[in-house]
């Protein structure tokens, strides 16, 4: 069964991202000082009283916005209404109950759903008497919190608590494995996730690097009659320079690094009219060093010819040697190849977690070592596979020391292409027997 859902929702700048923080003991969103920081709606798993729950942080509302950005990140808070069983309405003491409060707050009532009143930044536990001025908003008792000194929180938690619906816990914890979608700002990340999902799941528009936290869905895959499920993470652009941002891109790039380690799989969508640039590199480089799987998606392969899409491919390959990642080529705007995306995930996926007999691994090498003799004085004599996500390998050799990095790396291709281990490192070692 599904676990309850309570979104925390609001006018810009009221600390949704704050409380979201504060209740889960982490920074888990993306705060700044500049309103409008929060975008798309961002899941996270929280705990109280025994309650499991899934919080949900939105975007500011503005329901008087037609069009734009702030249209659209309203547009993703009311997804979040629609689907919270409690919705925790944070209001600002400071500014007092505004227009736009009043205007959630009509909103919110028509939804039907279990609404909660909160009025943030009453940072002093001894006068609280601003809270009474958001009565008018007719969502019943106002309750005073401040997220960022943690005050009153958990009394606003016992009230979401004790307005959630009897549900039983879920039977399957095992997290899902991941897919994050990554890539430079603007390319196409969002209309691709939102190609998969079928809806509008994330903020896409024309401006650069509209996403900045990450946002996770839950995807299945049927396959021949085999299904699997994978959690779908899309991240936020990182520019060529995220080491040296400051603000808001800088804990985007953060974020972007999580979701790489949390992914089993990264999906690198590349712009193919701009062609694989030192940005791209550098994310790839990322999901390497962080031991993950890597495949590239060339994006608006509409928009460039046949030839270049596969020089991209070549070039993949020998920008990207340790890895050697699978490509395809997709538009995510007009939806071309889409359908492939999340098979080529699972290849790439099944890739990273295979697991080799030994006895025909073994097999194998003997083969390779008949065909290509090691230098003279080496024999290998055992070969066995050590570990899986990624493929580990460990080679039992008399003189190992004498092994040339050549002969190993004749070995480790001959198994990539055999095994069909594409975009993975391949981890090899020898042993001396």
């Amino acid at each position: 069964m599904r676990l309850p859902v309570v979104a925390v929702v609001g006018a810009p700048n009221v600390g949704k991202s704050s409380l979201v923080n504060r209740i889960l003991g982490r920074r888990r969103a993306v705060v700044a000082e500049e309103p409008g920081t929060t975008r798309d709606r961002g899941y996270a798993r929280a705990e109280w009283a025994g309650r499991e729950f899934l919080l949900v942080d939105t975007g500011g509302m503005e329901p008087s916005a037609r069009m734009g950005l702030e249209a659209l990140v309203t547009l993703q808070a009311r997804v979040a209404v629609e689907e919270a069983d409690v919705i925790i309405h944070l209001t600002d003491a400071r500014t007092g109950p505004t227009e736009a409060d009043a205007a959630i707050a009509r909103e919110l009532l028509r939804s039907g759903a279990e609404v909660v009143l909160a009025v943030n930044k009453l940072d002093d536990p001894s006068d609280d008497t601003e809270r009474y001025r958001f009565y008018s908003l007719g969502e019943g008792e106002p309750q005073p919190v401040s997220a960022l000194h943690g005050i009153g929180v958990g009394d606003l938690l016992d009230e979401v608590v004790s307005r959630l619906p009897e549900a039983a816990s879920p039977t399957e914890r095992d997290l899902l494995p991941g897919i994050a979608i990554i890539g430079r700002p603007n390319v196409g990340k969002s209309t691709l996730l939102n190609r998969l999902l079928g809806q509008e799941r994330a903020v896409v528009s024309e401006a650069a690097g509209t996403t900045t936290d990450v946002v996770e869905s839950e995807v299945e895959l049927d396959e021949a009659g085999s299904r699997e499920r994978f959690a779908l993470l899309d991240t936020a652009g990182v520019g060529r320079r995220f080491s040296r941002a400051r603000g808001v891109p800088y804990y985007s790039a953060l974020r972007t690094g999580g979701a790489i380690r949390r992914a089993a799989v990264s999906l690198l969508v590349v712009d193919a009219v701009e062609g694989l640039v030192a940005g791209d590199l550098q994310l790839a480089r990322r999901v390497e060093e962080a031991g993950r799987s890597l495949g590239v998606l060339l994006n608006k392969r509409d928009l460039v010819p046949a030839a270049r899409l596969r020089e991209l491919e070549e070039q993949a390959a020998a920008r990207l040697p340790d890895l050697k990642p699978p490509v395809l080529a997709i538009s995510a705007l007009t939806g071309a190849g889409v359908e492939k995306v999340l098979p080529f995930a699972a290849g790439i996926h099944r890739a990273f977690t295979m697991r080799i007999p030994t006895h025909e691994l073994a097999e194998y090498v003997n083969h390779l070592t008949a065909a290509n003799t090691p230098p003279r004085g080496v024999k290998i004599r055992y070969a066995t596979q050590t570990g899986t996500a990624p493929p580990r390998f460990t080679l039992f050799a008399t003189r190992p020391e004498d092994l040339p990095d050549n002969y190993l790396r004749y070995v480790e291709n001959a198994l990539r292409e055999r095994y069909g281990l594409w975009g993975v490192t391949l981890k090899l070692k020898i042993k001396k027997t």
